[in-house]
């Protein structure tokens, strides 16, 4: 069994990849596809807490995953916005949380051309039901190491000490 923490960062790639599904159909086309194949994806908290991990990923993750995301923040009710610049990409998101009064803020500033690395912070504020806010912070980077090892598939996540998860297994997707 994965850990809390190992399981928190199923989204990082998908974060990193999607502005964490931040970006209109539109403003996703502006991203570059990642390359296929094997990342080393370290994601640090505010606090130093480091996870590492890697993935085999490939164009039908990409877009799996876009799927997933988009509708998550359909639900949520979400206000984007998208800029790109000579030095990558912001996107903004503001979601309302179901039928409550409750609210997520969030930002990315993505950099990186996606073949060889990619660097994400990431900044959210979610309202709590008791009207404080939570902010969190996190600092993700993505290096391409080359084709994905033998016995590692599309959509595989390898953790550190060897736990290993399956993009597809866990949404119950097919990956084609």
């Amino acid at each position: 069994m994965l850990s809390t923490r190992y399981l928190a960062s199923l989204s990082a790639v998908a974060a990193a990849l999607m502005a964490a599904g931040c970006a209109t159909t539109g403003d996703i086309e502006d991203l570059p596809r990642p390359k296929s194949g094997h990342w080393q994806i370290s994601s640090t908290d505010q606090e130093g807490q480091t996870v590492q991990f890697q993935d085999c990923m490939d164009k039908d993750t990409f877009y799996k995953t876009r799927e997933l995301q988009k509708a998550k923040y359909d639900v949520q009710q979400c206000k984007t916005a998208s800029l790109k610049d000579s030095n990558g990409w912001q996107f903004t998101s503001n979601c309302k949380v179901g039928q409550t009064e409750q609210r997520i803020e969030s930002s990315r500033k993505i950099t990186g051309d996606f073949q060889h690395n990619f660097h994400v912070l990431s900044v959210t504020k979610q309202q709590m039901p008791d009207g404080s806010t939570v902010e969190t912070t996190r600092n993700i980077k993505g290096e391409y190491l080359g084709a994905c090892p033998a016995g590692i598939n599309p959509g595989d996540r390898v953790f550190e000490g060897g736990g290993k998860i399956n993009f597809y297994d866990i949404t119950g997707l097919s990956p084609k």
